[in-house]
């Protein structure tokens, strides 16, 4: 007969069975919770316990131990070839010292037997052997009230009281005369990356902004005592402005140059890594275009021998495997001089009368292109037909490639009006048909830069300042975008002699405040390999009759009649004295003062024109404007700091 219950019966068994099944679910938690706070003592005796099993098991079943020794020797033969064909694997299966020790007893206990003086002592130096395992976890075992992650926090917080750069910290850059004064060093992290070698933390400031943080770069150097490379002071992620982000570095990334192997270069983005930064979180990179915008100016400046034309061939390496879309064409007023090992890749126009032939055709090319996309038409969303683009989307567009014009020592070209203005008209304008100039000089005096309207627009875009000799220079380029120290570039690393060629900041893609250093090509002839060489088609133009430049009657050189050619000095000439506004004059006069300071037995006239780059008669007048105000002297034909003098 079936069984019948009650409704109360029914109520009963229900609860005995929510009873029981809760029952079960604590049972089941405090068993988690117990292996898992004896995971780490459990593991190593349950392998003791295991082998002891398994060899008593093998001893009773007559199994030799050669045979137990070719087992192993299979497994193991199996471990190392699943490692080597599945790298996911490699870190679980890596071969460990407790695997070593169960291999070697497995044997001796199937060949002694399960009891026994010898297989006693056995166990009892397994049970041993797992004591400094269990001891080295303790943690985990005495405080179960504690979560993993907090726990790891706890030993983190430990860990970051008994660092030495955390207790300096303390002591000196957030004591009460400090930089940062209460700030904090938290979430610290090592790093190895890149080629670089380093600590990172998080500053907490009190009473401090992220930008007084940057600032106080050069103080926290000196409070830790080293070279301003191996500190770096950014923004943090969260963009917290009672922030910041510290990094100590042991190793610099680029001690040694890196070398150009690849193409970079992203014809979706724009994006062109130059070189990687100092501290191997990344590289730097330039903002070559921007999709749907056009071409972005940029500006490289640094002095002599630092590297300028090392960004000029990683460009026309990348640029000449985009199939024609992109051209560099590379403009000299020295006559090829500045990178000879360029010319055969690239098009190029040497010396000014080239270069002015070369400009006004591109102002031709310029006008040429407004044209032609003032009347594309094309259809929008909606379906309805548009005429015209406002912009220049992408490379090699309605069938146009982007042009970049790279002048080389743009002193040279911007003393002269009419090239100025067309540079001026190309920066302002030409993005919109594809086309930017690309600036190199030396300094980026408003006066060497065709006026402050030229300099404006240069460094609206992509700026780079290599080693430089002015501080007034990164206050220039960068303004208050970012926080640089290109004058404290030293010649060689610190403490190396490994040179800084290519070091500096870069500011474009990428706005880190950290030092980076351009890729090297030392071969063009090795990466242009089977690379065709680019060229420029440009409408055919005649100059202006105030430009063109006319042959002098005896049928030898060249001169502009409206310009005076800047190659030729007559000395008998009277020396006209450049016009040159306060803020160019005092920034001569620190230039000048800097050169002195380090030269220690001081600078004769002709030294301090190569060395400053002005003018032959604007140096010798800020040099003697320097002698009359009492800050420098005569000594022996040298300019002499007055300090260095007394």
């Amino acid at each position: 007969m079936a069984r019948h219950t009650t409704p109360e019966q029914q109520s009963e068994q229900q609860q005995e069975d929510e009873q029981t099944q809760a029952l079960a679910k604590a049972a089941a938690a405090v068993t988690r919770k117990t292996m898992f706070r004896f995971r780490h003592a459990i593991a190593p005796h349950a392998t003791a316990f295991g082998v002891w099993g398994a060899g008593m098991a093998l001893h009773l079943a007559d199994v030799p131990a050669w045979q137990v020794l070719a087992g192993e020797a299979a497994a193991y033969a199996a471990a190392a070839t699943v490692r080597a064909l599945i790298p996911s694997t490699r870190k679980a299966l890596s071969f460990r010292w407790w695997q070593a020790g169960a291999g070697a007893w497995l044997p001796a206990a199937d060949a002694l037997g399960p009891f026994g003086a010898m297989q006693s002592l056995y166990f009892a130096a397994a049970g041993l052997w797992t004591v400094p395992y269990v001891w080295r976890n303790r943690d985990y075992i005495v405080r179960p009230e504690k979560k993993r992650r907090a726990l790891e926090a706890a030993q983190a917080k430990e860990l970051e009281a008994a660092d030495p750069i955390v207790i300096r910290w303390a002591q000196k850059t957030a004591g009460k005369k400090g930089a940062l004064a209460d700030s904090k060093l938290t979430n610290r992290e090592e790093f190895v990356r890149g080629g670089a070698e380093g600590t990172r933390y998080r500053i907490v400031l009190d009473g401090y902004t992220t930008e007084d943080a940057m600032l106080a770069r050069k103080r926290i150097c000196s409070d830790f005592g080293v070279a301003i490379n191996f500190v770096h002071v950014e923004e943090p992620d969260d963009g917290a402005q009672n922030a910041a982000t510290v990094t100590f570095l042991k190793r610099l990334a680029v001690v040694e140059p890196e070398l150009w192997t690849e193409p970079l270069l992203d014809l979706e983005t724009g994006i062109l890594p130059v070189g990687p930064f100092e501290d191997g979180w990344g590289d730097a990179a330039l903002q070559v275009w921007e999709p749907g915008s056009g071409p972005l100016p940029v500006g490289i400046f640094g002095a002599m021998r630092t590297g300028k034309s090392s960004i000029l061939k990683i460009a026309a390496a990348e640029f000449a495997r985009t199939e024609g879309r992109i051209v560099l064409d590379y403009l000299d007023p020295q006559d090829g001089q500045s990178c000879p090992s360029l010319l055969p890749y690239v098009p190029h126009a040497l010396g000014i009368d080239a270069i002015r032939q070369r400009l006004y055709a591109y102002q031709a090319e310029m006008q040429r292109r407004r044209a032609l996309l003032s009347q594309i038409e094309w259809t929008d969303e909606d379906g309805i037909t548009q005429r015209g683009v406002q912009s220049y989307d992408h490379p090699g567009v309605h069938g146009m490639p982007m042009l970049v014009i790279a002048i080389d020592e743009f002193h040279l070209i911007a003393r002269h009006e009419d090239l100025a203005t067309i540079v001026h008209d190309i920066l302002a304008e030409g993005s919109k048909c594809g086309m930017t100039v690309w600036t190199l000089d030396q300094n980026v005096y408003v006066a060497g830069m065709g006026g402050g309207d030229i300099l404006a627009l240069v460094t609206s875009g992509n700026v780079v300042v290599l080693r430089v000799s002015d501080r007034r220079i990164a206050s220039a380029t960068f303004g208050e975008r970012m926080t640089a120290y290109p004058h404290l570039i030293k010649i060689h690393f610190p403490g190396t002699q490994n040179k800084t060629k290519g070091c500096g900041y870069l500011l474009g893609a990428t706005d880190r405040p950290v030092m980076m250093r351009a890729r090297h090509i030392p071969k063009m002839s090795a990466v242009m390999r089977g690379m065709p060489a680019m060229t420029v088609k440009l409408p055919k133009v005649a100059l202006p009759d105030d430009a063109a430049p006319v042959r002098s009657k005896g049928g030898k050189g060249r001169r502009s009649p409206a310009i005076a050619s800047a190659d030729v000095v007559d000395l008998d000439a009277p020396a006209q004295m450049p016009s040159l506004t306060p803020s160019d004059v005092a920034a001569a006069q620190e230039k000048v003062l800097s050169l002195l300071a380090d030269a220690n037995e001081g600078l004769t006239g002709a030294e301090l024109t190569v060395r400053s780059g002005l003018p032959l008669p604007v140096a010798f007048r800020v040099a003697a404007s320097l002698v009359e105000q009492g800050q420098a002297r005569m000594v022996d034909g040298r300019y002499v700091e007055m300090r260095r003098a007394s």
